[in-house]
């Protein structure tokens, strides 16, 4: 009866462990994001969101999302303004990637409730890059009221 208590909890521990494997950190300043989810292209060139641990093929673009991020400050001309930076860091702690202003112009349009719900980064691997765990940091911001919020999460390639 023992062999079997202790047989489940080692079975329980390893499952919490293997599914608490995933790290994710998310920092704000006046802004904040209600969630996130990495994705793939589906068939019909939708995203198609992806649980957690997310995992790729090497050569797979990763998408990733975040939901309902805001509010944003509005211009003279009730407008909002936001831009995405991105940065991709490798299993051995190099950034492979990292990009700012992403949005440009692009991002200077008008909200709903001054709310962007959902803005997304994309990081296309290569089929050369080494398997293991990298971290995708996507930041949003707000050019015009200055907030900003950073949600980092690790994903893998296989």
């Amino acid at each position: 009866m023992l062999k079997n208590t202790i047989t489940v909890l080692l079975i329980a521990l390893i499952l919490v462990i293997l599914f608490s494997c995933s790290t994710s950190t998310s920092t704000s300043k006046l802004i904040t994001i209600d969630d996130y989810s990495f994705a793939r292209s589906a068939n019909d060139d939708q995203l198609e969101t992806i649980g957690i641990p997310a995992v790729y093929e090497r050569g797979e673009t990763v998408h990733f999302v975040l939901f309902n991020v805001g509010p944003f400050k509005k211009d003279d001309s009730g407008l909002n303004w936001f831009d995405i930076d991105v940065e991709i860091t490798g299993p051995d702690g190099n950034i492979l990637l990292s990009e700012t202003g992403l949005l440009g112009d692009g991002g200077h349009l008008a909200l709903e409730n001054d709310i962007a719900s959902s803005p997304e980064g994309t990081f296309s691997s290569t089929p050369e890059m080494a398997p293991g765990k990298y971290k995708f940091k996507m930041t949003i911001y707000d050019r015009i009221g200055k907030g900003r919020a950073t949600q980092t999460a690790s994903f893998t390639l296989k």
